[in-house]
């Protein structure tokens, strides 16, 4: 490519001064004006992460309040605990023979009973763990 570039440079060499600084005249503004194509898509492309890294922030904020607030934080363990106590009174009929005779549940209750807590147990230490790693995030950066 560079053989190119020299044998057109001395060519237009040959034609005579004016049309070798009027060519490299227009390759300049043509290099100016793919610098600011290239620059405005780095804007706009580095606008977009920060819109969508702003967005983010504001919906860990607005799940950071809602935790705080005892009403909100209450809701899961309201109903996977009744499901927990359910389980191990009917554990605790069937292995020591009481005479409870605890009633099992409905249909869809008991597929959702099973969903309920594994979801809650599952995701309960996933959750714990990225708040103490987002704590220590902001201890080391604080």
């Amino acid at each position: 490519m560079s053989i190119l570039v020299s044998l057109g440079a001395r060519l237009l060499g040959f034609l005579g001064g004016s049309a070798a600084d009027r060519f490299l005249s227009h390759l300049e503004r043509r290099a100016e004006l793919q610098n600011g194509r290239e620059r405005l898509k780095t804007e706009v492309t580095l606008e977009t992460i920060r819109a969508e890294l702003a967005a983010r922030q504001a919906a860990r904020d607005i799940v950071l309040a809602e935790q705080g607030w005892w009403v909100t934080a209450l809701i899961r363990p309201a109903f996977a605990w009744p499901i927990v106590i359910w389980s191990g009174a009917v554990v605790a009929d069937s292995l020591f023979q009481f005479s409870w005779n605890v009633a099992a549940l409905p249909s869809p209750l008991s597929e959702w009973a099973g969903w309920i807590v594994g979801a809650y147990f599952l995701t309960r230490p996933f959750e714990k763990a990225a708040r103490g790693f987002v704590t220590k995030g902001q201890k080391t950066n604080g």
